[in-house]
């Protein structure tokens, strides 16, 4: 980090800050909920094809897939 002043170029030293870690129960809601949106996708999914709206499935897809792409960054 750069500070201001007399020597404005000289880098200075800064303690690194310390990473926190999600606890063990959220790991573990997070994946309850992103196996049960899996589920209620497939689920939309073969409904919808079933009626006959491909449409619908192909939008359903596209936002289950945009929904794990969020997660995974």
């Amino acid at each position: 980090m750069v500070g201001f002043g007399e020597g404005a170029m000289v880098p200075q030293h800064v303690k690194p800050s310390h990473t926190v870690h999600a606890s063990h129960e959220t790991n573990w809601v997070v994946a309850f909920l992103m196996v049960t949106v899996l589920i209620a996708a497939v689920a939309g999914v073969v409904l919808a094809l079933s009626s006959g709206m491909p449409n619908l499935a192909i939008v359903i897809a596209l936002v289950t897939g945009a929904v794990f792409a969020g997660q995974a960054c």
